[in-house]
């Protein structure tokens, strides 16, 4: 566990979880091996919601640290019975002699003042007021970075106002190709997809295969696995996918156990597309669903970020950047 000299007041105690609040599936090892003792002020802060003196079963204790977990510890990826496994080895709480029975143990010099100016609530309340600011400022941006692109689709740079379904879907496009440029930023062949739902997006994705070590990390994978998440369903009826490139059989049979509504795509993929350009999966009647296809949105968009990229790739390999046996061809 971390030494850490300086006390901490009541107020730096509840700024620093508003600050550890704004993570997401952090573990209990990683807090350990960070320094700063915020692995200490997450179990302090558990501590607190042991009224101090008061013995609890091992039920009731399990209860508390459930509802920790689902409030101000809910940035922790664990459950109650290691969190409470950690906290008894760390002595933020102690058992009885018989073992059945757990309060709150001693907490360490520098938090111990100000454990006494607070409640279990105020830091409760502090966590959740954050987590609830950061997501509202995230849906901000992508309001204003939804509305800069139905601009540039619908009035910017001399395109004209096409009405119905043609807008929609190039909107939703230059959506992907912006997800297709993360890709490219992580060395990766630059495709993105977006699932939509009732003319709003549920779910972005792109390439990540490489960086994943994972064959099956395509865009549309992804960003299906994240709506699927979204929705918790595995189906995605009514929803619309929009991918950069013409996906391969993986992805397009996806789609169809998925359930997926309508699929627009950019580029044609003449090496391994399978919406008709080496198989058309979409096309075979014996197959219990069947998705809508529209290909060639914005496909020209899309075939150039894709050149540019092996252009770049080829350059890095000939300087001698890359491997010589990294792919440099489409």
């Amino acid at each position: 566990m971390n030494e850490i000299s300086a006390a901490l007041s009541a107020n730096d105690w509840v700024e620093r979880m508003s600050q550890l609040a704004l993570r997401q599936g952090v573990h209990l090892s990683t807090l350990q091996q960070k320094a700063g003792g915020d692995l200490e002020l997450l179990f302090a802060s558990a501590a607190l919601a042991f009224p101090s003196g008061a013995l609890f079963t091992e039920k009731d204790a399990n209860e508390i640290l459930k509802r920790f977990l689902a409030g101000a510890g809910v940035m922790v990826a664990t459950d109650h019975v290691e969190l409470r496994r950690w906290m008894v080895d760390a002595g933020f709480l102690q058992r009885s002699d018989y073992g059945t029975d757990y309060r709150r143990g001693s907490l360490p010099d520098w938090l111990s003042d100000a454990a006494q100016q607070l409640d279990f609530e105020r830091v409760a309340d502090a966590v959740a007021q954050a987590r609830s600011a950061n997501e509202a400022q995230r849906e901000s941006r992508r309001q204003a970075w939804l509305a800069r692109q139905i601009e540039v689709t619908e009035g910017g740079e001399g395109r004209p106002n096409i009405a119905g379904e043609a807008s929609s879907d190039e909107t939703f496009m230059r959506l992907a190709l912006d997800q297709a440029h993360n890709a490219w930023a992580l060395a990766e062949v630059p495709v993105g997809a977006v699932v939509v739902k009732d003319n709003k997006i549920l779910a972005t994705g792109f390439n990540q295969p490489i960086g994943n070590a994972d064959p099956t990390a395509h865009a549309e994978i992804r960003a299906m696995r994240a709506a699927a998440q979204l929705l918790g369903n595995y189906r995605l009826n009514d929803c619309e996918l929009y991918v950069t490139l013409e996906p391969c059989a993986m992805c397009a049979g996806a789609m169809q156990h998925a359930r997926i509504r309508r699929l627009i795509y950019g580029a044609a993929d003449t090496k391994t597309g399978a919406c008709g350009s080496v198989i058309d999966l979409f096309a075979i009647p014996k197959l219990n669903h069947h998705t809508k296809v529209r290909g060639d949105v914005l496909a020209e968009e899309s075939r150039r970020l894709i050149s540019s990229f092996f252009v770049e790739r080829r350059e890095l390999k000939r300087q001698g950047a890359l491997p010589a046996d990294a792919d440099d061809c489409e």
